[in-house]
């Protein structure tokens, strides 16, 4: 199952928690949001958006992915 197979699962939006926690129960504890790092910063789906909105969300999962590498070196 979802849950016992991963150690980590990172979701974009918080809805995803709740969405997660419903498929795989066990998978509450290791499921968080991908802008955790960031304040609890969800990260939108840019899908039919404009170039603005692409760049902003490419910069928020940027920022992200830094944040996430920096806390599971330490």
């Amino acid at each position: 199952s979802l849950g016992r197979q991963y150690d980590l699962i990172l979701v974009m939006e918080k809805h995803h928690l709740s969405e997660i926690g419903k498929i795989a129960p066990e998978a509450r504890g290791k499921t968080m949001l991908f802008g955790h790092w960031l304040n609890d910063r969800e990260i939108p789906d840019p899908y039919r958006k404009s170039d603005e909105a692409f760049l902003s969300v490419y910069i928020l999962i940027e920022q992200a992915s830094k944040a996430w590498a920096e806390k599971l070196a330490s």
